[in-house]
């Protein structure tokens, strides 16, 4: 998750600067967003888990377990979009061309999560014989689900690398339609059905029984992901035609040139050149023939 916050936050900053937007703006702004995902992520889970705290601590108190473990892909998009949005609503900005910039660093972040995912054996699949199926060791969450020898579990799909490598692959398609962009929020409109039809297939092989949904809450029906995937894809669908008509087109982006100078302007980064020309100017050789005799002075006396 930490590698996926770091590659994120330098990929959309870097859109984002080039979009117009300031550093300081969009660091706020991804560092609340990063907190309100990560408040969503757990309170997803807790929503589509009552047993996990409607017998026990209750719901504000599990919010804050000793590993907070549970978090929900789904509810991290939502949570880290509204807090962004409410940031950019009170800075007067326009949210729908950061979320454009943003686009491409949701999916390259789901890219490394979901190898962290992998790496937990949370989020498994069932049970399976392709040739590239996993056995998860005694104490995962999958070895629970499906145990077989040695308490370890049986072979199952490796979703969790199905989703890291539709991540991974999505990070061009964001870019491509970044770029290409007629309107603010086309990119973002645009990728989000592609992540819900893939995590609308993906859940049909998924094993983990914490997932929730419509029918039995170990093999639901119709899953909580499959279910927002659906109502997302309804509402960006209304969203990107009413955006069509009624959107700005995106600005032109900004040179490197550009960015460089609003970032001196900011002070983020330092002048090169003035550092070198105020080193060259204390240096030795440019001191004034009065500044030598002083020194030279100095040295007899001593």
């Amino acid at each position: 998750m930490g590698l996926g916050i770091i590659s994120a936050w330098y990929l959309g900053m870097h859109f984002a600067l080039r979009e117009g937007f300031s550093y300081k703006t969009m660091t706020t702004a991804y560092g609340l967003a990063i907190v309100a995902a990560l408040i969503g992520a757990r309170v997803a889970h807790l929503i589509t888990n009552p047993q996990t705290w409607q017998f026990g601590p209750g719901f504000i108190p599990a919010l804050f377990t000793e590993k907070c473990e549970g978090l929900v892909a789904y509810g991290g998009y939502i949570g880290g979009a509204l807090g962004a949005w409410v940031y950019f609503k009170i800075k007067k900005l326009d949210f729908w061309s950061m979320v454009d910039c943003t686009a491409a660093s949701l999916v390259l972040g789901l890219g490394f999560t979901r190898i962290g995912c992998f790496l937990a054996g949370c989020c498994h699949g069932q049970p399976t014989d392709l040739p590239w199926c996993v056995i998860f060791p005694a104490g995962r969450q999958a070895a629970g689900v499906f145990p077989g020898e040695h308490a370890h579990s049986m072979c199952v799909h490796p979703t969790q690398i199905y989703e890291s490598l539709v991540g991974f692959a999505l990070v061009p398609v964001a870019i491509y339609l970044f770029k290409r962009r007629k309107f603010t929020g086309q990119a973002f409109l645009l990728l989000v059905p592609f992540y819900a039809v893939a995590r609308f297939l993906l859940e049909i092989i998924r094993g983990d029984n914490d997932r929730g949904g419509f029918g039995n809450h170990a093999a639901p029906t119709l899953s909580t992901s499959q279910f927002i995937g659906i109502v997302l894809i309804f509402l960006v669908i209304i969203a990107y035609f009413i955006r069509r008509k009624t959107a700005p087109a995106p600005p032109e982006p900004l040179s490197k040139e550009e960015v460089n100078q609003r970032l001196l302007d900011e002070g983020v980064i330092k002048d090169k050149n003035k550092e070198k020309t105020a080193k060259s100017s204390e240096s030795p050789s440019n001191t004034s023939p009065k500044s030598k005799a002083q020194k030279k002075k100095k040295k007899k006396r001593k």
